[in-house]
């Protein structure tokens, strides 16, 4: 018989410990934080957020001021290639610019554990494919970007 549950965040929760799936809850959000994708290099937050419409899997990426245009025209083919990833660039003015990948499972009518586990099985393979190719890209704002650049003298 197929139940289908509205699920709350002590139900992914559960869902999440059935599967396996290693998580975490900070005391900043309400996310559970993915392990698997948040202990990648680059990643700033990966979790999934229990909405009113459904559960969305957000991961952030820091990137190179210098590579913010040539990420811009990269996004077309990064959605198309990724066409159940929303793929998008946040801009604010206190940090440095973010790429952001986005998958939502629609949950209000209820859903299977089932189904939430091939949306997260999903959901997590296409953002580590998506993550390799931004790393391949070398955008992604590193360790190393935070070392300054050593004064030179003007030439005259």
């Amino acid at each position: 018989m197929l139940v289908l549950v509205v699920p709350d965040a002590d139900q992914v929760g559960r869902w999440l410990r059935q599967a396996g799936i290693q998580h975490y809850i900070c005391d900043q959000c309400h996310g559970l934080h993915l392990s698997e994708l948040q202990g990648r290099e680059g990643v700033l937050d990966s979790r999934l957020f229990v909405e009113e419409d459904g559960i969305l899997l957000s991961t952030e990426v820091e990137i190179r001021p210098g590579s913010l245009l040539a990420m811009m025209a990269e996004l077309p083919r990064m959605n198309m290639a990724w066409p159940n990833l929303k793929i998008f660039i946040d801009v604010a003015d206190d940090s440095l610019p973010r790429l952001v990948a986005c998958d939502l499972l629609l949950s209000r009518v209820g859903v299977t554990f089932e189904q939430f586990l091939h949306f997260v099985q999903l959901s997590v393979d296409a953002t580590a494919q998506w993550l390799d190719e931004c790393q391949q890209l070398g955008c992604l704002y590193g360790p190393e970007d935070d070392v300054s650049a050593p004064t030179r003298d003007a030439l005259h």
